[in-house]
């Protein structure tokens, strides 16, 4: 079944965190190191779902905000209290924070989902200050073109999400209209920390074809001083 964006999230929210989701670890794994020996002092995390990236920075010393479209995605997000009132019922194009005020913007697996590229750029120019870090991960355009959804199951029914085919050239072209330098760009690939989770799911034979094509990309932009 083909469902929108905010209607997949509001089913999949109260078992996102418990799934199988190997793309999920491996966003994290690729992510963690992107931003390996950063420390910032105030990170947005737009379209923050159930508030993991906002718990793991938070846990390390950053005040933390975060917004995502997804009333059901927040609602596991305010069950752990630290984060209870750090979270906003908001869409990238207009992210409810004042400008400057995060010197790290996270958005993790969902630039294929806003219909304005160029408007969530701005904005997440916007609300980064001088100096400040964009980090951007989602599915790679290759892997959409092997044939690869953004789907989930419950139960018997599986649903797959609608999201648009963004390029990396679009992508890439946002970010330089918001007027942020590129620091680093990355295809992510599925490996050796990966595989117990296919075996988990009964995938463990897929595991070296899946592992030969580019599950992810990580941009790390930065706003000029």
């Amino acid at each position: 079944m083909r469902v929108s964006a905010t209607e997949g999230y509001s089913l999949w929210a109260p078992v996102y965190d418990s799934a199988i989701n190997p793309l999920r670890a491996l966003e994290r794994r690729a992510m963690r190191s992107a931003l390996k020996g950063l420390h910032p002092s105030t990170v947005i995390d737009v379209a923050c779902g159930t508030g993991q990236w906002l718990l793991h920075f938070q846990q390390n010393g950053s005040k933390v905000f975060g917004c995502d479209i997804s009333e059901e995605m927040l609602r596991e997000a305010r069950k752990i209290a630290s984060l209870r009132a750090r979270v906003a019922l908001a869409n990238a194009e207009h992210i409810p924070f004042r400008c400057g005020t995060a010197n790290l913007i996270l958005c993790s697996l969902s630039v294929g989902y806003f219909p304005g590229i160029r408007r969530a750029f701005s904005e997440f120019a916007r609300v980064s200050r001088a100096a400040g870090l964009i980090a951007v991960s989602d599915l790679h355009p290759d892997a959409i073109t092997y044939g690869w959804t953004r789907s989930f199951r419950l139960g018997e029914q599986r649903y797959e999400i609608e999201h648009r085919h963004r390029t990396m050239r679009e992508i890439d072209d946002a970010a330089v209209n918001a007027g942020l330098r590129c620091r680093l760009s990355r295809p992510i690939y599925f490996g050796a920390p990966e595989l117990p989770l296919f075996q988990r799911a009964g995938k463990e034979k897929q595991f070296p074809s899946i592992a030969s094509i580019p599950a992810l990309f990580v941009g790390l932009w930065e706003k000029p001083c």
